[in-house]
């Protein structure tokens, strides 16, 4: 048997070397790597007769290779064993992508908790990366649409997908959330309570939620609070949403009388005639203060009336209680010309057929026009143009007012007292004409009238 020896002492022979002509063979023709892999000597089964795969020498032409770029590569590879017996070989090596993307959720716990109303976009909450192509959050695809308007969990499932094919599938809990507690708004934490009146948070505060409606939303006080009382107030007010988030806010309550007394009149305006009396007090009901109560005594009264001139006037009437608040009303009052309405009445019946001997409603005589005018107000006048005459008092044609009787003489003929008409003012009146005309408005100007002008009369 041959024992290559360098020698053996304890024998005492020559020791001699043996040659190795062998060179290290490269047995991987093609090699699979992962994206990024960084080519070693271990990857390419370089095996030699006597050296182990430490101790040769190999070495790769990574130039023609790029880790991070996926494809196929022909890498030259060299391998030299201790002999110095070398070998070389081109190996194809594919760079693939195996590794499937990675979903990062923006939570450490399995849910994740998402503030209510908030954006519907899942990508504002999870995002996807990949080993090759960088962030695929864009491909996110998902099972159902997250609702952030309600309240409650979803479970929704997501997957993404690089571009070699590699998938992550993964169900995620969206916990929809309200954190938020309502919003208290006040001008100023210092509130004065009118005397006597129930405090009603909403004259003094504003109150709203991201998610409840103000009628859904609790209001509560930590006491009652006294309208009533004379000594400072402090109070808690404490608003609660549906979700148990709570604001709280610290009220400071001062009990003042500011509400001025209420005055109630039996009437807004009144309508008198001229010469009427009137009695302003007569239309004063009451006078009721939050605090004094009954202080209808009190009220003052200006009263600018005067009956006997026609026109519009206001009467006011002013009380103050005891803490200064004053308050007025007021009474509007139309003195009308006396007979104003039995003007407007004679108006009404223009158009209306002459009859003779009709006294109305619709068809009329002269005088029996007048009488009917005058009947609907319960005055009673003769039924006659000359009885009317001789019944009123003589007025000069200068001084007519509205609803006085206006006479005329000669118009059928006959001497005396022939026909008589309402003055409603503006040196016109009304009257029933004749079959032709029957009622209708003339003027004391025309010529006809000017030349049978009897006179005026004023009734009472």
């Amino acid at each position: 048997m041959f024992i290559p020896l360098l020698f053996v002492s304890s024998l005492g022979l020559v020791g001699y070397v043996a040659i190795d002509r062998e060179a290290p063979t490269i047995e991987a023709n093609k090699i699979e790597v992962l994206y990024g892999t960084k080519l070693d000597k271990t990857l390419f089964s370089i095996v030699d007769n006597c050296d182990s795969l430490d101790a040769l020498d190999v070495t790769i032409n990574s130039k023609t290779y790029d880790a991070y770029s996926l494809g196929t590569y022909a890498v030259e590879v060299s391998a030299t064993d201790q002999f110095s017996n070398t070998v070389t070989k081109y190996v194809e090596v594919d760079v693939v992508d195996n590794t499937a993307p990675e979903l990062i959720k923006d939570s450490n716990g399995y849910a994740i908790d998402i503030e209510v109303n908030s954006s519907n976009d899942i990508t504002d909450y999870i995002q996807a990366t990949d080993n090759v192509d960088g962030d695929v959050t864009a491909f996110i695809e998902y099972d159902n649409v997250l609702d952030t308007s309600v309240l409650g969990s979803q479970a929704i499932t997501l997957s993404v997908s690089d571009n070699s094919g590699n998938t992550t599938s993964e169900t995620i809990e969206f916990n929809i959330v309200d954190s938020i507690a309502p919003t208290i708004e006040l001008e100023s934490d210092e509130i004065t309570l009118d005397y006597g009146k129930e405090f009603l948070y909403q004259d003094y505060i504003t109150i709203s939620d991201n998610f409840d409606e103000e009628v859904d939303l609790e209001v509560t006080l930590d006491k009652d609070i006294d309208p009533i009382s004379n000594e400072t107030q402090i109070v808690t007010l404490t608003v609660t949403d549906t979700s148990g988030n709570a604001t709280d806010v610290i009220l400071t309550i001062d009990v003042e009388d500011i509400s001025a007394p209420v005055i109630t009149l039996t009437e807004s305006s009144v309508t008198i005639k001229q010469d009427a009396s009137f009695n302003a007090e007569s239309y004063l009901e009451s006078a009721i203060d939050n605090k004094d109560g009954d202080i209808t005594e009190n009220v003052t009264i200006d009263d600018p009336v005067d009956t006997s001139k026609t026109g519009s006037y206001t009467v006011s009437y002013t009380v103050s209680d005891k803490s200064g608040n004053e308050t007025t009303e007021t009474l509007s009052v139309t003195v009308e010309k006396k007979y104003q309405a039995v003007a407007d009445t004679a108006l009404s019946k223009v158009g209306c057929s002459y009859v003779w001997g009709a006294t109305g409603p619709n068809t009329f005589d002269c005088s029996g026009l007048t009488q009917y005018c005058y009947r609907q107000y319960g005055i009673s006048i003769p039924r006659t143009a000359a009885a009317q005459y001789s019944y009123t008092t003589r007025v000069d044609k200068s001084d007519l007012e509205v609803g006085d009787l206006v006479f005329f003489k000669g118009t059928t003929g006959s001497s005396g007292i022939t026909h008589v008409g309402i003055y409603i003012g503006g040196g016109q009146f009304v009257h029933a004409s004749g079959t032709k005309t029957g009622v209708k408005i003339s003027s004391l100007s025309e010529s006809y009238y000017v030349k049978h002008y009897a006179g005026a009369g004023h009734v009472g």
